[in-house]
């Protein structure tokens, strides 16, 4: 049974809302890249339909912001504090939606997804930070795992807006979720605990954790010696010290690999092309209503893995996901093949992309998708936490990067049934990887951690 005091979950949910936010920004294109491709001016505000190109380029730019992101706020996450840090990733978000609604040139849509995708790197970086830091060891792996819900909250919300609203009524109505984010993060939330013993304001820490754990100063006085215990083990660190220790280095490979894995299986191209994959499948069932399909199973599946998360463990439900994603994506490429290179009539079962898809968003959610995140919020030592997320952060960026920009040329060398292969391919060697090399950290402390890594 999980006991935490309402505040704490108040204030993780309040901070969950921004993964909504960036999340948004990811699905986005599903429903506005057809939009810019019509030649009525009703629907595309450009002066033109755009090329496929220009296309990718749309699609792939928030991942350019997003490797970048990560480094400024990580710092800015360690001068000025967690809550201020999430407060000014907001901003961009802000200023993206609005680029989009009113100003209708292309290059300024470049400049805002960009921009957009700054605040998406730096919320994946720093999100897990400050849940990690206010959650207690017992239900810590609940709260953190509260931003897959969220996340995938982002994902829905373009697919059933997106479709059936105009692109200036669309982005406005975006731009109202950062605010909202802003104006109860500003009230709600406290500082953690653990910046606040890093800057040596004791007492301010007390008073977090007071209202956190919704006990009186004396009896949070353990867990203030307990992290300062923590912190004085492992002096403040720098970028460099995340390679001199033992631990560390193995945090930083299996974080970094579990992140690739997340990427090379194709989750963030599905996620951007969905209508447009939807579109060459020749399915009965209409793509916006395939896309929303897939939303809502996306969704409906996160609100699993936070209550057993902290029962049955991290690393089985990554080997459950890795296992699932392989075997979703062997029948869709096998779907392509026939329908393609077989040249085979597919009618008959035309409803097999779909099933294929929703298997593979399933087996995501339930491990690849929000569990690299808490794996790595958990792995690395408190003195080097955010220069390690900041790589891993990088990490999932360059292969998202990679992924969407490449797709189409990837499905135009490969076919689209060997590019969906290929996918498969990377989930089969993901589960082999959490098998024998990740630890499992359900229940643990941060100092329990490090402990197995040294062993």
């Amino acid at each position: 049974m999980y006991k935490f005091c309402s505040y704490t979950l108040l204030t993780v949910i309040t901070a969950d809302i921004l993964a909504t936010c960036g999340d948004i920004t990811l699905t986005w294109t599903s429903p506005i890249l057809p939009k810019l491709y019509s030649n009525d001016s009703n629907i595309n505000p450009l002066d033109r339909p755009i090329t496929p190109d220009e296309e990718s380029w749309i699609g792939s730019l928030i991942n350019i912001g997003a490797l970048i992101g990560p480094f400024p706020f990580s710092f800015l996450a360690e001068k000025l504090g967690r809550k201020t840090t999430l407060l000014c990733i907001s901003v961009p978000l802000i200023i993206s939606f609005g680029i989009i609604a009113l100003v209708p040139y292309l290059y300024w849509y470049y400049f805002a997804r960009f921009i957009a995708g700054i605040s998406l790197g730096a919320g994946c970086t720093i999100l897990p930070l400050y849940i990690a830091e206010i959650a207690e060891d017992a239900n810590r792996g609940m709260l953190s795992v509260t931003l897959g819900i969220f996340w995938s909250f982002g994902h829905l919300i373009p697919y059933v807006l997106g479709p059936y609203m105009s692109i200036l009524a669309f982005n406005l109505t975006l731009a109202c979720v950062p605010m909202l984010f802003f104006v109860l993060f500003v009230t709600i939330a406290p500082e953690t605990p653990y910046y606040l013993i890093s800057k040596n304001k004791i007492n301010k820490a007390e008073e977090s954790l007071m209202k956190l754990r919704g006990r009186s100063r004396s009896m949070v006085s353990s867990e203030i010696i307990h992290i300062q215990s923590s912190m004085n083990h492992e002096k403040k660190g720098s970028f460099g010290d995340l390679f001199k220790s033992k631990a560390n280095r193995k945090a930083l490979a299996i974080s970094v690999t579990l992140m690739g894995f997340q990427q090379l299986s194709g989750i963030n191209a599905i996620l951007f092309y969905t209508q447009l994959i939807f579109e060459t499948t020749g399915s009965n069932i209409s793509a916006e209503i395939s896309s929303i399909i897939i939303g809502l199973v996306l969704f409906s599946t996160s609100l699993i893995i936070p209550f057993v998360a902290d029962r049955l463990g991290r690393k089985l439900f990554l080997m459950i996901s890795a296992f699932g994603m392989m075997t979703a994506l062997a029948i869709l490429g096998a779907f392509f093949y026939v329908k393609d290179t077989a040249n085979y009539d597919v009618t008959s079962f035309s409803w097999l992309p779909i099933l294929s898809l929703v298997l593979f968003i399933v087996s995501i959610n339930l491990g690849f998708i929000p569990l690299p995140w808490t794996v790595s919020s958990e792995l690395f030592s408190p003195n080097v936490k955010s220069f390690g997320i900041s790589l891993v952060s990088f990490t999932c960026w360059v292969g998202s990067f990679i992924i969407t920009k490449f797709f189409n040329d990837l499905n135009d060398t490969l076919g689209k049934e060997g590019t969906f292969w290929l996918f498969s391919g990377f989930c089969l060697v993901a589960g082999l990887f959490t098998l024998f090399f990740v630890p499992e950290t359900k229940g643990k402390s941060f100092q329990e951690i490090q402990n197995i890594l040294e062993k």
